[in-house]
């Protein structure tokens, strides 16, 4: 296709609304025939190339202070009204630039660092646990909502401080700031309303939970960033807000969607599934390949701050540009049959988690519940096997994952 048919085919228009089902040829287009792809859609460059991707997240053309590329399509009276959810979005980990992000990423390195990480272990397996032991007995279970999205969500709750009887209230306002934060173009008109309020309810909590931890301190994270314990600094309450709720959101989605994607390539690759489970050394390079493979955030955002060229088409300052690491994570350049699912691949330069300064902190804990997960649960159900391939997808272009997946225990 030529970037004008792709810009009118139906895919693509799925695509920019976040309800393509399968991006993967779509990309494979992009990639070959247009990998510098101005999108009038979304008011940006595409990018899909392996090699542009990785050079980008290094590049100082693309700045992470992008909270205005969300701002930016509202209506001038939406973009007022809304003013304090773009200041609340600037203050996102993920959307600042150096010496912001150096000073707030070093707050709470110590808290994600490798030792505390592996001391989570004995923790998440209890949690793995309990959380199988809830179906004992059925013959049914939604691997989504009932093992997928409350491993993360409970790890990530006891890590913040979060009381376990808040997980579902936070959930609601989470998934609307996330259909805002993880928008692009027009389709920020409809998620701002949402996102506004779960905006200033998440505040509210947080203030009255920053107020009973200054008072009653507890053994968390959030109460080391209330009181400065790691950093001997004391955040303002916008700071504070804005990276209390950033950690909850980027720790809990990327790891659900390394889950379930995870899990369903498994069960759709019984081949590959078989060769795991008889060989449970396997995992560490079957997690990598569940990222590569169905990458649970598919694309980045980045602000360009100066005008430059890239593969001669001419980039000016503000432009958007998206990075899509989906189609970079199956580019042939990079990766021998790409389309293959092969928890064996030896070369995995993924990209699932960012490259850079801005790789993902919680990277390691994201593994290591997958890790345990993923044999914890064929362990217990080894004839496991899924009730449908009718699967309903995230409407979503940044977040990849099934909405539920049904099996049948055996």
């Amino acid at each position: 296709m030529k970037p004008a048919e792709l810009e009118a085919s139906e895919e693509y228009a799925l695509f920019c609304e976040g309800l393509l089902t399968d991006p993967y040829p779509l990309f494979d287009t992009l990639r070959a025939e247009d990998p510098v792809h101005w999108s009038d859609r979304l008011s940006g460059w595409v990018l899909t190339r392996h090699d542009d991707i990785t050079a980008g997240h290094r590049d100082t053309r693309f700045a992470s202070e992008r909270a205005s590329l969300n701002m930016e399509p509202l209506p001038p009276e939406m973009r007022q009204k809304f003013a304090p959810l773009g200041e609340h979005v600037a203050n996102w980990l993920g959307f600042t630039d150096p010496p912001k992000h150096t000073r707030l990423r070093k707050m709470v390195a110590r808290s994600m660092s490798a030792k505390f990480i592996a001391g989570l272990r004995p923790r998440i397996g209890e949690i793995v646990d309990g959380l199988l032991a809830k179906v004992e007995g059925k013959n049914e279970m939604d691997l989504m909502g009932e093992f997928a999205y409350p491993l993360p969500a409970t790890v990530g709750c006891e890590l913040l401080g979060i009381p376990p009887g808040d997980q579902d209230t936070c959930k609601d306002h989470i998934d609307a700031l996330v259909n805002f934060v993880g928008g692009v173009g027009p389709q920020l008109i409809q998620a701002a309303e949402p996102a506004y309020q779960s905006y200033q309810m998440l505040a509210e909590y947080f203030r009255e939970l920053a107020d009973e931890r200054r008072r009653k301190p507890t053994d968390d994270m959030f109460t080391a960033l209330v009181n400065g314990l790691d950093s001997g600094e004391i955040l303002d309450e916008t700071e504070l807000l804005g990276l209390s709720v950033f950690l909850y959101v980027a720790g809990h989605e990327t790891t659900v969607g390394l889950i379930i994607n995870g899990l369903l390539s498994l069960l759709l690759h019984p081949g590959q599934l078989e060769l795991l489970m008889n060989d449970w050394s396997l995992v560490d390079s079957a997690v990598e390949e569940c990222l590569r493979y169905e990458a649970p955030i598919q694309l980045s955002t980045r602000l360009t701050v100066e005008d430059g060229e890239l593969r001669g088409r001419e980039i000016k300052k503000g432009d958007a540009v998206v990075w899509l690491l989906g189609a970079a994570n199956r580019d042939p350049e990079v990766f021998e049959n790409p389309h293959v699912f092969d928890i064996r691949r030896k070369e995995n330069r993924h990209v699932a988690f960012g490259v850079g300064s801005h790789f993902c902190l919680g990277a390691p804990l994201a593994r290591l519940e997958a890790q345990l997960a993923f044999p914890a649960l064929f362990k217990r159900y080894p004839n496991l096997r899924l009730k449908t391939e009718e699967l309903t997808w995230r409407k979503n272009m940044t977040l990849r994952a099934v909405v539920e997946l049904p099996v049948i225990l055996e």
